[in-house]
């Protein structure tokens, strides 16, 4: 990963991805234990669908963000491959700018979702009562973290961009195969390393 945006991104994004995919084990667990309470033992977990919909809105918003830094995003490339490389210069700066304009957007409307279930103290409505502002900012937060994420590719692009950096298209253009293939055996490459180090110790 030869981005430097990326090198400075990709770990705040991964951790928050492995928090969250805490999160999702965690509530696997509880959905398990209501499944088989409610089947054996006659008692379920009070709001836990609704604990569900609040992970998932959360997880959803900080994945945007690690699918960011990794550029995992999909990209149709079938006529942009076929290009003149000036032309995709400009259009892959101009997705970096789109995807920062949406990113910004939706943090923006996320803002004031939160500030009017402040206002007038929003809460589920299920038996928790659960105030509304407490999942809507871990929601916000990751939103927040995309639109950072998105509008620092989207600065970095259109200074390359202005400049004529001839990195650019390699940095916000499509990965090719090779490029996926190469980021799959780095990263087995690595695994496997990290297991002799294990074995060792």
């Amino acid at each position: 990963m030869d981005n430097p945006i990326s090198r400075m991104v990709e770990p705040v994004a991964r951790w928050a991805a492995i928090i969250c995919g805490w999160a999702v084990l965690i509530y696997s667990f509880a959905v398990a234990y209501e499944i088989l309470g409610r089947k054996l033992f006659g008692f379920s977990f009070q709001g836990i669908d609704d604990i569900g919909g609040y992970v998932l809105a959360i997880t959803a918003a900080i994945g945007a963000s690690f699918t960011m830094a990794m550029r995992g995003h999909t990209r149709v490339d079938v006529f942009l491959v076929r290009m003149r490389l000036g032309w995709q210069r400009a259009l892959n700066t101009l997705a970096m700018v789109t995807m920062a304009v949406f990113g910004c957007y939706a943090a923006w409307r996320g803002l004031a979702v939160l500030r009017e279930s402040i206002e007038f103290q929003s809460v589920a409505t299920n038996p928790l009562q659960t105030p509304l502002w407490q999942p809507q900012t871990l929601w916000l937060t990751g939103l927040c973290l995309f639109a950072l994420i998105s509008l620092a590719y989207a600065v970095h692009a259109l200074a390359l961009y202005f400049r004529g950096g001839p990195e650019l298209n390699r940095y916000y253009g499509p990965q090719s195969a090779q490029d996926e293939l190469e980021a799959e055996l780095t990263a087995r490459a690595e695994r496997e390393a990290q297991n002799e180090q294990g074995v060792r110790s």
